[in-house]
């Protein structure tokens, strides 16, 4: 064989292989990204695709029709969109991003307005997505590979996780456990309406290995460690409530219906935000936003904070727990919601709102997160 038939030989059977990996990889879908078929026995049981989140989203919000909204960080993702379909009357996608920044939210609103008429937009806001030191740049890397993209709202392209190896063995591993007919028991997002599903928290419970004081503590932890913690060194960023401001004003110029809410959080929680030294904080986020928007508060301690078995860690909502939320944010009074769950705030009672609350602190004992 001459030289020029070896190059030729070989170029055709690299462009073979790069294609069958392609193909491959498209039709098991092992992320649910294009859910071109569904084969039992095959690809039908997928992987976790969280670490994927805006690919996964912003091809749903340009494919797919809704009307309205659910912004905010993983706090909202665990809330029922089906729930609010009964509000609304419509279609409603969960376009949460975990630990996001009004930055992020306010540039994903943007994105899903350019392929939806959004008639509600229903806001979980969080204290985190306030912290100056968390950046796109430095926090978020895929946020920051694709944000000219979604800056700009263009599509954006999978095709780089079809012809990709690391997608090839999830591909593989996916079709080896659907052949096995295993169940995947890990969390994912919902192709129909973007809630984050627990499923391997909602197997656990079922089986009793579900340890939710364990949890409770480790996510404390998370977030309040010294020097490592979320919160380590947060400074609150009036950079970052120009964005939220700018999502409200938009909402306002354009009749779409918004409500504001600060997601329920657990009253060990609560009290950790005295006790790490964040909770001074804590109060200027709460006004500096009714400042803006008047909105519903759900933190501190309440029939339902106080709860353990209402979450699945210190501050995610078991999703159960839709319900009395959006009744709440909806002024439903044909559902029984709790009298002492959520205050709607303005900037009337405010300040005798933070009394209240402050009068609520307990002291959580940092020693048990070293």
């Amino acid at each position: 064989m001459n030289g020029k038939k070896w190059i030729r030989t070989w170029f055709i059977i690299i462009i073979i292989i790069i294609s069958t990996v392609g193909v491959f990889n498209y039709l098991i879908d092992p992320y649910g990204m294009n859910n071109f078929v569904k084969i039992n026995r095959v690809n039908k049981e997928k992987t976790a695709n969280t670490g994927y989140t805006y690919r996964f989203k912003t091809n749903i919000v340009r494919n797919y029709k809704f009307d309205t909204l659910m912004l905010g960080t993983s706090r909202v993702g665990v809330m029922n969109p089906e729930v609010v379909n009964k509000y609304t009357n419509g279609n409603t996608f969960n376009f949460e991003v975990p630990g996001s920044i009004t930055e992020q939210q306010y540039k994903l609103f943007l994105y899903t307005l350019k392929y939806n008429n959004i008639k509600t937009l229903v806001y979980g806001i969080d204290f985190m997505s306030f912290n100056e030191n968390i950046t796109i740049k430095n926090d978020f890397k895929e946020f920051y590979k694709l944000y000219n993209k979604i800056d700009n709202k263009q599509e954006i392209s999978n095709y780089d996780l079809y012809f990709n190896l690391k997608t090839f063995k999830e591909s593989a591993i996916v079709l080896f456990k659907n052949i096995l007919n295993k169940k995947s028991f890990e969390a994912k997002y919902l192709f129909k309406n973007g809630m984050r599903d627990y499923i391997d928290h909602t197997e656990a419970l079922k089986n009793g290995t579900f340890e939710i004081d364990k949890r409770i503590e480790s996510s404390i932890k998370s977030y309040f460690k010294e020097n490592t913690g979320t919160y380590k060194n947060y400074k609150f960023s009036y950079e970052y409530l120009k964005y939220f401001k700018k999502t409200i004003d938009y909402c306002r110029n354009n009749n779409i219906k918004v409500l504001v809410y600060i997601p329920p959080m657990y009253s060990a929680h609560f009290d950790a935000f005295n006790s790490a030294g964040y909770y001074d904080e804590f109060e200027l986020f709460k006004k500096e936003l009714v400042q803006i928007t008047n909105y519903v508060d759900f933190t501190g301690h309440n029939t339902i904070t106080e709860n353990k078995n209402n979450y699945w860690d210190s501050s995610h909502l078991r999703k159960e727990l839709t319900e009395v939320v959006m009744a709440k944010l909806f002024n439903d009074n044909l559902i029984q919601v709790p009298v002492d769950f959520g205050v709607y705030i303005t900037k009337d009672n405010i300040d005798n709102h933070l009394e209240n609350l402050k009068e609520q602190i307990q002291n959580y004992d940092l020693n048990k997160i070293k």
